[in-house]
């Protein structure tokens, strides 16, 4: 069952447009925004996680390569 979705964000907040899939896993949705980034020259982004219940932003994780 899929709950959450997920933007990834630059350190201003701005949505970088990285199509990462909804689903139930946060583990999965980091590795896809750090193979992104890996790709793209993206050194530090925020992965914002949201609850497709309740549309709330329920966490921001830190990922820097």
């Amino acid at each position: 069952m899929k709950r959450y979705w997920f933007t990834l964000m630059n350190e201003a907040y701005e949505d970088l447009g990285v199509l990462i899939p909804d689903g139930s896993s946060k583990a999965t949705a980091v590795n896809r925004a750090k193979r992104w980034m890996q790709e793209n020259g993206v050194k530090s982004a925020q992965l914002q996680v949201n609850s497709m219940r309740t549309d709330n932003l329920l966490e921001f994780i830190e990922i820097t390569l």
